[in-house]
């Protein structure tokens, strides 16, 4: 009686370790199948993964500086941050939407005659991971077609508002002759828009590398500490630049 006890114990021990390792299974399934494609995720028709955080020209001395300019950030404080590169003579990319490119057509050619790469950050800031192919099609063409039809350049690179890539948008954007990129180096300056010491001390924790793509937007903060973050970057022994410093021709 006691052995058929014990019998029993042991089986529901045994019962619910399989529905445990059964769940956890599925868990993972579920996630692998279902979740939005992120950094280094995606395989392109190619064999490339993208969007990229890292920039793929290994013979490149370069770091990356690139800032996301959409509708609602202080556009004010873009003069300044042209103004510290000048002084600086450093290039930098600038992602903007069409949306913003439509209405301030003077700065957009402003960073581009100052010497500025301008990449695509779509038409306007959606959850671009959560559209259709056609859909994100549109919305990054759209951009391009204002973009470019304004700096009379073809632009290289895009960058999903948040970094949210999908499969379609990544799809789309290759499609269109884009590459994909995010970040491995975040300023977070949203968050710290009075605090630029918070944004320095953040950066110099950063593992900043060779081909190391750094995200920033135009902010008062960024304003402040922008000349400390180049500082940063020539003092690790790398030269501050564009998108295109980093990635193969």
């Amino acid at each position: 009686m006691i052995m058929m006890v014990i019998n029993k114990n042991k089986l529901k021990k045994i019962i619910v370790f399989v529905l445990i390792v059964l769940f956890i299974v599925a868990g993972i399934i579920y996630t692998i199948k279902n979740k939005t494609l992120d950094t280094m995720d995606i395989l392109d028709l190619a064999g490339n993964n993208q969007p990229y955080t890292m920039g793929t020209n290994e013979n490149s001395d370069y770091v990356a500086i690139t800032c996301n300019v959409d509708l609602g950030w202080e556009d004010e404080y873009i003069q300044k941050i042209l103004e510290i590169l000048d002084k600086e003579n450093v290039k930098i990319t600038f992602a903007v939407t069409g949306k913003w490119a439509e209405k301030n057509e003077d700065k957009l050619l402003q960073m581009k005659d100052k010497g500025h790469e301008i990449a695509n950050h779509g038409y306007q800031h959606l959850n671009y991971d959560t559209l259709s192919y056609d859909e994100n099609l549109n919305q990054i063409k759209k951009s391009k077609d204002i973009i470019d039809s304004i700096t009379k350049t073809d632009s290289r690179f895009f960058q999903a508002p948040s970094g949210a890539f999908g499969e379609e948008t990544v799809k789309a954007a290759n499609d269109l002759g884009y590459v994909c990129y995010k970040w491995n180096v975040d300023t977070i300056d949203w968050m710290d828009k009075d605090n630029p010491q918070n944004i320095i001390n953040r950066i110099k924790k950063k593992d900043i590398k060779n081909g190391s793509i750094v995200l920033m937007h135009p902010t008062k903060a960024t304003t402040m500490c922008l000349e400390d973050i180049i500082s940063i970057i020539r003092t690790k022994g790398y030269l501050p630049g564009k998108l295109s410093d980093v990635f193969s021709k």
